[in-house]
């Protein structure tokens, strides 16, 4: 007879079911009316992986400081997507319902990591003309 093996489920499989199933409840919903209110705190990243040039979406905690925004990466060790910014790269942000570029960084503090966004300025508005004799 050949025994049985099952599977272990870890912390870290736990987490990652849970953030694929918040990911795909609050990103709707950050991304709607109700996200100018939600996304004081909860903002949702977006950036082209670097490797495979997949578009990849998910929901992280913040805190900003002028252009600056700081995402602290929990269980860090167990996680990936911050490793797509060990180098500057480009990722899109939506704060309190207004969407942003930025470029983004990885700054490690011990066994810490944090991805260090800084937002791009706001496009000027566009330049309006008035037609001769307005």
């Amino acid at each position: 007879m050949t025994p049985v093996h099952t599977p272990t489920f870890s912390a870290a499989n736990a987490a990652a079911v849970t953030n694929g199933l918040a990911n795909r409840i609050l990103i709707p919903l950050l991304c709607s009316t109700a996200g100018t209110r939600l996304g004081r705190r909860l903002a949702v990243l977006e950036y082209v992986g670097r490797r495979t040039g997949d578009h990849h979406q998910l929901v992280t905690m913040y805190a900003s400081e002028g252009p600056t925004v700081q995402i602290t990466v929990g269980m860090a060790q167990h996680k990936t997507w911050w490793r797509n910014f060990e180098n500057p790269r480009p990722l899109q942000l939506r704060l309190a319902g207004v969407d942003h570029d930025a470029v983004a960084h990885v700054v490690h503090e011990g066994e810490h990591v944090m991805v260090v966004a800084e937002l791009a300025p706001p496009a000027d508005p566009p330049i309006r003309t008035h037609p001769a004799g307005s």
